[in-house]
């Protein structure tokens, strides 16, 4: 299907500010108070400073290698919350997206002006995780209980909004190559 441009109007009748597409995209979206913030895990025996130097000699552990092991499990600690475990098992699912906003079916009712978290897998080389504040500004429901959503992006870092307008322009791109070869094999067809 082909994507919306600034210059053209939906069905609706209003104006377009950027580039849409429909694409299958694996995310999740969370209601604002629903999510918990990330907090430490808690210090205990892996924690240098938490093992005195007796204990460390009473288990014939180097102090020294000790403190690389530890500095080495914090390093991939790290790596490993940048991994997005959540969105791998989640199921793609329909999306229309742009820059601004995306539009989406869910099964629980959310509210308009409702505050929601959006974390999404955008499938470019690397695979980017976006985390993303919306904001409900249309609900539609539709046969079997579920809900079409309207949302639109809040505070977005300008270089997560450059992230998706070159990935909608990309898909775009593709959508149209595809057409065209189409057209062309139509027309081969009938000659």
């Amino acid at each position: 299907m082909p994507a919306e441009t600034n210059r053209t109007k939906s069905a609706q009748g209003e104006r377009r500010e950027s580039f849409r597409i429909n694409d299958t995209l694996p995310l999740i979206i969370r209601k604002i108070e629903e999510d918990t913030p990330f907090s430490e895990p808690e210090r205990g025996v892996d924690d240098p400073q938490a093992l005195s130097p007796a204990v460390l000699e009473k288990e014939n552990i180097s102090p020294l290698l000790w403190k690389m092991l530890v500095r080495l499990d914090r390093k991939l600690d790290r790596v490993l919350e940048k991994i997005p475990v959540d969105l791998l098992n989640t199921k793609a699912q329909p999306v229309n997206l742009s820059s601004t906003g995306m539009k989406i079916k869910v099964k629980k009712r959310l509210s308009p002006a409702e505050s929601v978290r959006i974390k999404m897998l955008l499938p470019t080389l690397p695979v980017r995780e976006l985390d993303i504040l919306g904001q409900v500004v249309r609900i539609e429901s539709l046969p079997g209980g579920d809900f079409e959503v309207a949302l639109h992006f809040l505070e977005m870092d300008d270089k997560v909004r450059d992230e998706i307008i070159l990935y909608t322009i990309n898909q775009q791109r593709k959508t149209i190559a595809a057409q065209r070869q189409k057209r062309g094999h139509d027309e081969s067809d009938k000659g």
